[in-house]
């Protein structure tokens, strides 16, 4: 009874971490200077991605996907994917994201890698595993 509420209350921190607006609270706006136009318009520009990572090129339904579909989500291989599989059938249904990370061996930094790969509802449009870019090796520069 104890381990399973501290399970829960594992997972229940956990997903309080991960939401945005627990973990980056609004914030008021700050007062507006005269005479500075670009500042008011570089604050107005929407700002690049912060995790660097490329756009997805799909997304996997975790809620439909079979084990083949799930290992094209990276950070996901078999072992985890058949994990995932079992979890969704003893819950019946995945209601949040953060709910993968009960799967032993999902953290939450890999939990944040995967995550744009990873829809609730819809299709799954991942048809591959996303590849990594290639590294400059430093004898083929001099080539």
């Amino acid at each position: 009874m104890i381990a399973r509420t501290l399970r829960w209350v594992t997972l229940l921190a956990a997903t309080l971490a991960t939401t945005a607006a627990w973990a980056d609270p609004p914030r008021p706006a700050p007062a507006p200077t005269v005479g500075t136009a670009t500042a008011t318009a570089a604050r107005a520009a929407p700002r690049p991605a912060a995790t660097g990572a490329p756009a997805p090129e799909g997304v996997v339904n975790i809620n439909t996907a079979t084990v083949e579909e799930l290992v094209r989500v990276p950070g996901i291989g078999p072992a985890r994917a058949a994990a995932i599989v079992q979890l969704r059938e003893r819950a019946h249904r995945f209601n949040h994201a953060e709910d993968l990370l009960r799967v032993r061996g999902i953290g939450r930094v890999g939990f944040r890698r995967m995550r744009p790969y990873l829809a609730l509802a819809g299709e799954t449009t991942l048809a591959s595993r996303p590849g990594r870019a290639p590294r400059a090796r430093p004898d083929a520069a001099a080539e």
